[in-house]
């Protein structure tokens, strides 16, 4: 008598990087449009966009505009999880957007390849901050950190982006311990920025009535 197979685990019990993996694996079609892969996520949808779109920003780049190209889409992300959705709603000209099957395939083997890295350090816990009113409140914070990482301050934006990344990870996989980091660091983020902004006002008012600097600005002018 042969054993029965072990059921299929649903897709709530799967983890992210196999629902990618099983999702980029059944595609048969030339094409696949930006509405099918946010809804082969479901309710994970809005997280994992969030740390993905985040990610660029922790980095400092020397690219003019590169945070605020990046902070865009986190910023409208992040408005929509304060409003409590659930999944994530496109503009039709985006949803419709079409990406050849092959690309995304190659694409979506190097994210399931960085999940599962991550993955091993999350899991379900601390659900006081994964109910939807404590999602909605942190989508508010997630909104001034998406502000934060798009501001183009030196060295500012890297923390508020990696809270970013952090919380939208944590929203994946229910891990309420991840988000509460990824909250911490924000305000931390916001203490840094603050004092790179205070220090740089202080400098230019210091520069203003240093009587050497307005001499040697005399003399450039000269």
């Amino acid at each position: 008598m042969t054993a029965d197979a072990s059921p299929e685990p649903s897709p709530a019990a799967k983890r992210t990087s196999q629902l990618l993996d099983d999702f980029a694996r059944s595609l048969t079609r030339p094409y696949v449009t930006v509405d099918e892969i946010v809804g082969a996520f479901g309710d994970r949808g809005l997280g994992l966009l969030l740390a993905i779109f985040s990610l660029p920003n922790v980095i400092p780049t020397a690219v003019p505009g590169a945070t605020i190209i990046f902070g865009i889409p986190s910023f409208l992300f992040a408005i929509q999880l304060a409003f409590g959705k659930k999944t994530l709603l496109l503009p039709r000209f985006i949803a419709r957007r079409r990406i050849e099957t092959g690309a995304f395939q190659k694409s979506a083997g190097q994210i399931v390849a960085a999940l599962r890295r991550f993955e091993r350090l999350l899991k379900p816990r601390l659900g006081l901050f994964t109910t939807p009113h404590a999602e909605r409140f942190i989508g508010g914070f997630c909104i001034v950190l998406a502000i934060g990482a798009a501001a183009p301050i030196p060295f500012g934006h890297s923390l508020p982006a990696l809270s970013l990344a952090i919380i939208g990870l944590g929203l994946v996989e229910a891990d309420g311990l991840a988000i509460l980091l990824g909250l911490t660091l924000g305000l931390i983020g916001f203490v840094v920025a603050g004092l790179v902004i205070s220090g740089f006002a202080h400098s230019v008012r210091y520069l203003r009535h240093n009587h050497t600097f307005q001499y040697l600005v005399h003399l450039l002018r000269s």
